[in-house]
């Protein structure tokens, strides 16, 4: 499937090479569009976050029904109906009409994050993630150095770069339909045989018998990355990240679940399992045989439902996912509006502006900082709280000061910091929420997350930035996020102390490292 990838990886750079984007407040406010700072800010941009709440959750069910490469073509649709707006559009309600647009192709994009793995090999879903995951970043530093240094020489205006944009987006299209058709995909079209083998069924439990005698602990920490929504591997013989243990006396409900949370599992010579405690049902996909006449949506749903309730059980887990959630809903207000945020300290019409050099050092520094963060050895499950709870807070007073500045040299350098301590975290607390994780249920996971931080998101531009409710300036709206990502870091530290106060502060300390030698040795042995 090298022509899948390849392919795949040409749409993904040609669709992020946009050189537009990081001027496009400057455009919309300049002589082409003539919009005011106000409209620009209360009345025009709010419009993607109603439109990408809404149409996510149904976004994500019809991709895997309809098996990915249709809605990867929507996608491409999409963004040359936004940019056919932008450049010929005029007016406010049309450029409402092209935050829809946007907004629907950003729903999209889960379609090209999941497609490969419905049409490669398990065993090269790391390498292929890697590709997709490059390219995009590839495109947009690419798209941010182009615009930065065409419009500093000042060979083209931002209506040249809107033409760009849009020739890139209009490749990007027509390499969608060159993409193989996927034959299978995670929930709706899955590649089984013999479907009783995804379940754990009553004669399973009536055995009393260890579902996988493969530990948590063999469990690949470098196979994770966010978004990553491989296929369900359901033929005989495939890999479990969990061990189940259903009880001796026969039709028991209670269940016993060995997940990955900084111990190891090791079975005796009897074949029981050491260090298991009372947990939630298994974290892997839920399946059921279809049976003839079953609705196959309700089943699927509710499917869908009991895994995520069995998955947000675990407490770690569901601390990971609060932050994730609360946290990129903050960061994406923060990045929607900082181009006016700019555009106020500095007006584009006065001054020389440098939102692409900008954009492309945040991206740069974010890669850079994800890779370090997969070779720092530190417990995270120990010290994770503080860590968010004090990152979090240096997070706010970089905010606090983006807001009340009248540098515009000093607000580039808070947000380069900013966008890139948001990084660190996210990346740490996307291997932490994964780790636990049946493979199977990452895509699943993640996208409720996702959900959850698009409803916050939604709630706070309809009371914060929208002109029907309170309609804040956007240097206000600075201080109400460094307000709220203050109470996010109170949170998590108040967690912290008790947390180690209950554990034990010098304890707590000696947990803080990882000894790798440690671990090698228990995988080695496992």
């Amino acid at each position: 499937m090298e022509r899948a990838t390849i392919l795949l990886c040409l749409f993904g750079f040609f669709k992020e090479l946009r050189p537009s984007e990081p001027f496009l407040t400057p455009y919309l406010k300049g002589p082409d569009k003539n919009l005011t700072e106000e409209q620009v800010t209360n009345e025009v941009l709010p419009v993607w976050t109603y439109t990408y709440f809404p149409t996510l959750l149904v976004v994500f069910l019809l991709t895997d029904y309809l098996r990915y490469k249709p809605v990867i073509v929507f996608e491409g649709l999409t963004l040359i109906l936004t940019w056919v707006i932008l450049v010929w559009g005029q007016g406010v309600a049309l450029m409402q009409v092209m935050q829809v647009t946007y907004g629907l192709s950003t729903a999209a994009e889960i379609g090209y994050f999941s497609y490969i793995y419905s049409v490669v090999p398990r065993d090269r879903y790391r390498k292929v993630t890697g590709y997709n995951r490059s390219v995009v970043l590839v495109g947009r530093f690419a798209a941010s150095v182009i615009a930065q240094a065409l419009i500093s020489t000042k060979l083209v205006g931002y209506f040249a770069l809107n033409c760009f944009s849009l020739g890139s987006v209009s490749v990007a299209f027509i390499i969608g339909f060159t993409l193989p058709t996927a034959k299978r995909s995670l929930f709706f079209h899955k590649d089984v045989a013999n479907p009783e083998q995804l379940l754990n069924t009553d004669n399973d439990a009536e055995k009393g018998s260890l579902q996988d005698s493969r530990p948590c602990e063999d469990q690949d920490d470098d196979d994770v990355i966010e978004g990553r929504g491989g296929a369900l591997d359901s033929t005989p013989g495939s890999r479990r990240e969990s061990i189940t243990v259903t009880p001796d006396k026969p039709g028991s409900e209670d269940t016993f679940l060995c997940i990955r949370d900084d111990s190891t599992a090791s079975t005796d010579n009897k074949g029981t399992v050491q260090d298991c405690q009372p947990k939630a049902p298994t974290t892997a996909l839920r399946t059921r045989p279809q049976r003839e006449g079953q609705f196959v949506w309700l089943t699927t749903l509710w499917q869908l439902g009991q895994s995520l309730t069995d998955a947000y059980r675990s407490e770690a887990l569901l601390a990971w996912s609060v932050w994730w959630a609360f946290a990129k809903c903050g960061n994406s207000q923060v990045g929607n509006y900082v181009q006016n945020l700019w555009d106020m300290i500095s007006p584009s019409s006065q001054h020389n502006v440098y939102n692409g050099a900008v954009e492309a050092a945040t991206m740069l520094a974010g890669a850079l900082v994800s890779l370090l963060m997969g070779h720092v050895k530190l417990n995270w499950s120990v010290i994770g709280d503080t860590v968010l709870g004090v990152v979090s807070l240096g997070m706010a007073a970089l905010l606090f000061v983006m807001a009340t500045t009248n540098n515009i040299w000093v607000c580039y350098v808070c947000y380069v910091v900013y966008r890139t301590s948001y990084q660190a975290l996210i990346t740490i607390a996307t291997f932490e929420v994964a780790k636990n994780l049946d493979k199977s249920l990452y895509a699943l996971l993640f996208g409720m997350n996702t959900f959850v931080a698009l409803a916050l998101q939604t709630l706070l531009t309809a009371v914060v930035v929208d002109r029907r409710v309170l309609a804040t300036p956007v240097q206000a709206q600075y201080t109400v996020y460094g307000g709220y990502f203050s109470a996010i870091a109170a949170a998590y530290l108040l967690k912290s102390v008790v947390t180690c106060a209950h554990r034990g502060w010098r304890e707590t300390w000696r947990s803080a490292c990882v000894n790798t030698t440690d671990e090698d040795e228990i995988s080695e042995g496992t």
